[in-house]
């Protein structure tokens, strides 16, 4: 997958995972956005889980973060679906589509294409679909009979794949892409396996389609092992192991949805770090695309009536005659095919290069003909239009960006929480109020990190991460530092403090009898290990991470390669002036520092750089 699963992670997913999902009930559904949605499943063996559905990104079991309020539509959902079991689950044809089948002959159907699509059928019939559509060969609307976009499995065998093979008339890399639903990366490794040369016509292989078959059914089985392999710089994620690349991955993940569960919480957001006014004019972009495409399909289509005149007005009156005869039947004429006659209208379809375009059989074919080339000159002005709307956003983006002074960075999964990396390299986090507390131990501490605790009531919870790296006496030290100097600690002003660290095994949500847990507080059962008199000083200072700047905060006595630092301690300097001097000593925005700083007042203690007025 590269942000988006392939048919190829689909059925690694469906393989591995759907015997768990059967006779799991749909408890609750939460739509997380718009394209996202949470279905809370129940298995007594299982207990529950969140199978988490992503019409832009795809499926996993995934911890997503749910909103407080349920929205109409996930209300909508629960009406339906709710305390209904699971009785099967299958990937249609080896597309990017999986059916979902209900004890109640209900049918969830996820069509992870292009901009994604979920559909609830009701013994065959659509009930409710996201996104209503007339396609050429099918109809996705309510009360129609749903019917999958591709009615064949193009490697069901050895027959089907080779005439898919035969009829296509691209090469053979974009005939197995697109055709065979493997998608470019699949695609290019099954014929890097079977060392064909992706740029040739699947004419000139012909001998090769028994081994290109047999690659394709390894790779099929390969993708069932239950693993995933990242490359980070490609930011791929794959079921198999990627050979055409000729690297090894950079993670390998021995459960392929923690695999999917990594990239899906490590992958750069960017497209909510764009402007509206960015998305603006890729919106724009894409809108000259398509008026460029149709602008040409009616232009070739007009050029085609003009040397088929006499065949246009024979059509004209076949489709006059059949309306007099009552018939407004579908059928073909010059291999074009005439659909939606309406006679209220006196108009009948022509479906030329997948696209409809509407003629009038009460005009002359002159008119017709007009009428095409009228509407190719409507797109043509359309396009000048939106070139023109693009001059004055790209205006604005740079009013924007002057006004913002830097381009805004990709913000990290991560930066939602305090962090620090220690001198051992581990990641480190602290919650920063009673959500984030929550969401800290509930969803990133695992058997093998550690639990730390400042010996203060109300100080955030903080997790040493154990990601292939051991945690060493120094990282506990950091991050007991780090846990005091975020609590209360720093406001009031002490010198040093006393922190605790645990096994994960410790932490627990249930009270004993009588008591009460808040949201974002834990009960720690069991030894305690104390570390005393921790010193109440931080360094903030610049790391680079995947191209980005970010500033850190850390325990001072934190190793870290950063030519810009500053030392800070508690102090009587307002928490805004504080970070706007060190902003300025780092030369970066102070909004970046404003958002990591302690809570209350701070002094600098020390800095690469000599100190001078904010205002000077």
């Amino acid at each position: 997958m590269k942000l988006k699963e392939s048919s190829l992670d689909f059925h690694a997913f469906v393989s591995i995972y759907g015997d768990t999902m059967l006779n799991s009930f749909i408890k609750k559904i939460y739509q997380v956005n718009q394209k996202e949605f949470v279905f809370q499943l129940y298995r007594s063996d299982l207990k529950k889980r969140d199978f988490f559905v992503s019409l832009s990104k795809g499926i996993a079991f995934y911890d997503a973060e749910k909103p407080e309020e349920a929205t109409q539509l996930s209300m909508l959902f629960r009406k339906q679906l709710s305390e209904k079991r699971i009785v099967g689950i299958e990937q249609i044809n080896f597309d990017r589509v999986v059916k979902i089948t209900l004890h109640t002959g209900q049918e969830i159907i996820l069509e992870l294409f292009s901009g994604g699509n979920l559909i609830i059928t009701d013994n065959g019939k659509i009930v409710f679909a996201m996104d209503q559509h007339v396609y050429k060969t099918r109809k996705i609307l309510i009360g129609e009979e749903y019917i999958p976009p591709s009615i064949v499995n193009p490697v069901e065998s050895r027959e089907t794949f080779f005439e898919m093979l035969n009829n296509s008339k691209a090469s053979i890399v974009k005939t197995l892409a697109t055709r065979a639903n493997l998608g470019g990366e699949i695609a290019e490794e099954a014929l890097y396996r079977a060392n064909i040369e992706k740029n040739k016509m699947p004419a000139e292989v012909t001998s090769d389609y028994d081994r290109l078959y047999e690659v394709v059914m390894e790779i099929l089985d390969e993708s069932k092992r239950n693993m995933a392999y990242y490359y980070e710089e490609d930011e791929l994620l794959s079921p198999v192991v990627l050979t055409a690349l000729n690297k090894d991955p950079d993670s390998k993940f021995e459960d392929l949805n923690e695999g999917i569960c990594y990239y899906i919480k490590h992958y750069p957001e960017t497209d909510k770090n764009k402007s509206s006014v960015e998305r603006r004019i890729e919106s724009q972009k894409r809108s000259i695309e398509e008026f460029n495409k149709l602008m040409l399909v009616y232009t070739e289509f007009g050029n085609f009536l003009k040397m088929n005149f006499q065949q246009l007005q024979k059509l004209i009156n076949i489709v006059h005659n059949n309306v007099k005869r009552n018939n407004s039947e579908d059928f073909t004429f010059m291999e074009l095919e005439i659909t939606g006659i309406t006679p209220s209208k006196g108009t009948f379809t022509v479906t030329y290069q997948d696209t409809g375009i509407v003629l009038s059989y009460i005009e002359s074919p002159g008119n017709n003909i007009n009428r095409v080339f009228n509407t190719a000159k409507d797109y043509r002005n359309k396009i000048e239009g939106a070139e023109r709307a693009i001059e004055e956003t790209k205006k604005l983006i740079l009013k924007e960006k002057q006004k913002a002074g830097k381009k805004k960075r990709v913000k990290y999964w991560f930066e939602s929480y305090h962090w620090f990396t220690s001198s051992a390299g581990n990641m480190v986090m602290s919650g920063r109020d009673a959500k984030t507390n929550e969401k800290l131990v509930k969803k990133h501490m695992s058997d093998n990190d550690i639990y730390v605790h400042a010996d203060l009531y109300g100080a955030p919870s903080t997790v040493i991460k154990n990601d292939g790296i051991d945690i060493t006496e120094e990282t506990i030290r950091e991050a007991c530092e780090f846990a005091i100097s975020l609590s209360r600690a720093w406001p009031a002003g002490l010198g040093s403090g006393t922190a605790y660290w645990v096994e994960p095994s410790q932490v627990s949500k249930t009270p004993e009898s009588g008591e009460f847990v808040s949201k974002g507080s834990w009960i720690v059962r069991g030894k305690r290990n104390y570390v005393l008199n921790l010193p109440l000083q931080l360094k903030v200072s610049l790391i680079d991470y995947k191209g980005n700047t970010l500033p850190m905060i850390s325990p001072a006595e934190t190793k870290i390669e950063s030519e810009k630092y500053v030392i800070i301690k508690p102090g009587n300097e307002k928490r805004s002036t504080a970070a706007e001097k060190i902003a300025k000593i780092l030369d970066i925005d102070k909004s970046e520092i404003e958002a990591i700083l302690p809570p209350g007042g701070s002094i600098i203690v020390e800095s690469s750089k000599e100190i001078t007025s904010p205002s000077s």
